[in-house]
C-alpha cells in the first residue's frame, strides 16, 4: 500500500517523511484507527494499515489496546515492539506528536536494541558454528566406530561359524549313527546339543548379515521367483519345530500374485523368519497361517499366529536391531532381535515395506508389501 500523502500535513519535510524516510510515520485518530501510514511503515509491517486499529501493528498483541491508555504514559519516547513482514520482531523508539484531534506516531529503530540484537545474533552464529564443528567431529568418530563394529562382527561371525557348524555336524552324526547305543538321557542331551548348535549358527548368520548390510555390501540378485515355492521352502525349514509342538501351518496364496521379481533366497529368508517367529509365539496345538493378496500395484504377504500378540508400545520397535519385543515365546527362549531387523532391510532393498497388526491376547499379523512392477533399488 502506498502512503496516503493527503492525510499528512503539507509543507517542507512532510513529503519526505511520507514517501522517502526510513522512519515509521503513522497517523491515528483519537479512537486509535490508523488514518495514514508512510511507505516505510507499510513496507516494514508488510500488510495494509489504513483503516485498521493501531494495535494490530504490535507484536503478540492480545485484545484491544486503548490508544488513550498508551498515550497517558507517552510523554517521552518509549519502546514499541512491532511485527514485521519477515515475521520477526522489531523494536521502535516512538515519539508522539499532536496533530489537531489526531496523533502522529513517529518511530525509528532503537539503536541500543539493534546493537544488542546484532551482538546476540553474532554470538549465536559463533555458537552454532562451534556446535556444527563438534557435531561433525562426533559424526566422524561414530562412523569410525561403526566401521570397527561391523569389522568386528564380520570377523567374529566368520571365526565362530566353522566351530558351530562342526558341533552341529557331529551332533547330527552321533544322533544318526550312534543313537542306538546310547541311553534315553544321552540321546536327549545330544538333541539339546544339536538344537543349541543350530540356534547358535542362526545367530552367527544374523551377525554376518548385519555386518554386510551396515557396511554397505548388501546386494540383490533379482530374478523371477514363485512365491509358492519360496513359502514352501520356508515352511520346510520350520516344519520340525512346528511339528514338535503340534502347530499346523496353513498356506493360502493369491494365484494372481505368485510370480515375483525378487532375490528369491533373501525373500525366503524373510518368510522363514516370519514363520519361525510365529511358531515360537504360538501355543501348542495352534495354527500359523501364511497368506498373500495381489493388490493394484503391490503384493501383500503376511503370517498370522494365535499367540499373545504384541504390545502397542513395542510395535514401533519391532523391526529395529537388538530390540526384541516383549511378547513371550512359547518355549521361553530369548531373542537378540536381529531377525526382523534383517527382514526389514531385505524388504526395503526391494522397495517394499514391513507392517505389523496385533491386539493383546489375540495373536499378531506380521508381513510385508512388495511392488509388483519395477525392480528394486
Amino acid at each position: 500500500m502506498s502512503s496516503d500523502a493527503a492525510s499528512f500535513p503539507s509543507g517542507p519535510g512532510w513529503g519526505f517523511l511520507g514517501d522517502s524516510s526510513s522512519v515509521v510515520v503513522v497517523r491515528v485518530n483519537e479512537a486509535g484507527t490508523i488514518l495514514a501510514a508512510n511507505r516505510h511503515a507499510t513496507t516494514l509491517i508488510g500488510e495494509p494499515l489504513v483503516g485498521h486499529p493501531w494495535h494490530t501493528m504490535l507484536l503478540n498483541f492480545a485484545g484491544k489496546v486503548e490508544l488513550a491508555d498508551w498515550l497517558a504514559d507517552a510523554a517521552r519516547p518509549r519502546l514499541l515492539n512491532v511485527r514485521t513482514a519477515a515475521d520477526l520482531p522489531q523494536t521502535l523508539e516512538v515519539t508522539v506528536e499532536r496533530l489537531g484531534r489526531d496523533y502522529l506516531l513517529i518511530g525509528e529503530v532503537n539503536a541500543a536494541d539493534q546493537a544488542r540484537l546484532e551482538r546476540e545474533v553474532l554470538e549465536l552464529n559463533h555458537e552454532l558454528n562451534d556446535l556444527s564443528r563438534e557435531l561433525a567431529l562426533k559424526n566422524a568418530e561414530l562412523d569410525r566406530l561403526s566401521a570397527l563394529k561391523n569389522q568386528f562382527l564380520g570377523m567374529a561371525a566368520h571365526d565362530l561359524r566353522k566351530p558351530a557348524g562342526l558341533i552341529l555336524s557331529y551332533a547330527e552324526l552321533l544322533i544318526d549313527e550312534a543313537a542306538s547305543g546310547l541311553s534315553a538321557e544321552e540321546q536327549e542331551l545330544l538333541q539339546v546339543i544339536r538344537t543349541s548348535a543350530d540356534r547358535m549358527r542362526g545367530v552367527i548368520d544374523d551377525f554376518l548379515d548385519v555386518s554386510l548390510i551396515e557396511a554397505g555390501r548388501f546386494s540383490l540378485d533379482v530374478q523371477k521367483a514363485d512365491l509358492e515355492d519360496l513359502v514352501g521352502s520356508a515352511r520346510t525349514l520350520v516344519a520340525a519345530s512346528a511339528a514338535k509342538r503340534t502347530i499346523r501351518i496353513a498356506i493360502e496364496l493369491d494365484p494372481a500374485g505368485r510370480v515375483l521379481l525378487v532375490d528369491g533366497p533373501k525373500i525366503e529368508q524373510v518368510l522363514t523368519n516370519l514363520l519361525s517367529n510365529a511358531v515360537e509365539h504360538s501355543p501348542a496345538g495352534g495354527c500359523v497361517r501364511v497368506s498373500s493378496r495381489r493388490l493394484e500395484s503391490e503384493i501383500r504377504v503376511w503370517v498370522a499366529d494365535d499367540g499373545e500378540g504384541i504390545a502397542p508400545e513395542q510395535e514401533a520397535r519391532l523391526f529395529q536391531a537388538f530390540a526384541a519385543g516383549t511378547a513371550a515365546k512359547a518355549g521361553g527362549e530369548r531373542s537378540i532381535g536381529l531377525g526382523l531387523a534383517i527382514a526389514r532391510k531385505i524388504v526395503e532393498a526391494h522397495d517394499g515395506r514391513m507392517f505389523v497388526e496385533s491386539e493383546p491376547r489375540r495373536g499378531a499379523v506380521v508381513g510385508f508389501m512388495l511392488p509388483v512392477e519395477g525392480g528394486p533399488r
